[in-house]
């Protein structure tokens, strides 16, 4: 398997700058790995398979390749546990060098995630502004009952298709929470998982990048997509989605003078 050398100090800067997370035991098993093999991410900069780079990049909120090196291509290592050969240390964070701004283009990808969590499914979708879907497995006519009565329900609890200062009657969350579950299981029952992500879109839309100064909006989105198990396991797939518009996204040493946070937030 393909591995790739982390940046230990960035990671552990960004974690410090965290609210939950925050701590290497509590970051270790939000990503999946050991608290062991977390603390040789950030003080060995250990190589670490795509789908690990892709969980820890989701928890800090940062793109892939803020968080490992590009130079030289993916690192090869037959295994997580043995000690990580020494690798260049990650630049100083006071370094005048500093990675260039991204263009993140308005058409992009991002990864979703296999749920079977009926209560993070309703979380999502009464707190976003809409709903999308993506179908990536071949439906069977029962299975398109489940998914186009799970997806009607999702989209009803969305900024879009309800008043959003009348809260929820706490008997029909608990009604409509166990039908969630109980498509979840259908679906599932007949090899069709459900994967989640969701992200924020800024507006008006439009194809280039906007005018310096132009004011732009953010509304949240949820997509959920359907699709065959992993065949090797995984528990992620690839979803094309739509940012509204072009943006820049900013290093992380421009981010944190934005912010006012000083040099010691990664402390």
């Amino acid at each position: 398997m393909k591995k790739y050398t982390a940046k230990g100090a960035t990671i552990k800067e960004l974690r410090g700058g965290l609210d939950r997370m925050s701590t290497q035991k509590e970051m270790a098993a939000e990503i999946g790995v050991s608290e062991r093999m977390f603390r040789m991410i950030e003080n060995n900069n250990a190589a670490i398979p795509m789908t690990t780079v892709d969980r820890l990049a989701k928890a800090l909120g940062v793109r892939r390749e803020q968080i490992i090196y590009s130079e030289g291509g993916p690192a090869g290592v037959e295994a997580l546990d043995p000690p990580v050969p020494p690798v260049p240390p990650a630049p100083p964070t006071d370094s005048a060098a500093e990675e260039p701004p991204q263009i993140i283009p308005r058409f992009d990808w991002d990864l979703a995630y296999a749920t079977s969590d009926e209560k993070r499914l309703y979380h999502e979708a009464s707190h976003s502004h809409d709903l999308v879907t993506a179908i990536e497995i071949a439906l069977t006519e029962e299975t398109s009952t489940y998914a186009e009565e799970l997806f009607e329900i999702l989209g009803s609890l969305t900024y879009a298709k309800r008043d959003v200062l009348t809260d929820i009657e706490p008997a029909k969350e608990i009604a409509l929470r166990r039908r969630i579950r109980q498509l979840l299981v259908l679906l599932k029952g007949n090899d069709v998982w459900v994967y989640e992500t969701s992200f924020y879109r800024r507006l008006p839309e439009r194809m280039t990048l906007p005018p310096e100064g132009e004011e732009h909006t953010l509304q949240s989105r949820l997509l959920v997509a359907l699709a065959p198990p992993g065949e090797y396991g995984e528990t992620s797939l690839r979803v094309n989605i739509d940012h509204g518009q072009p943006f820049v996204l900013l290093p992380l040493k421009s981010l944190k003078a934005l912010s006012g946070r000083g040099d010691d937030a990664g402390a």
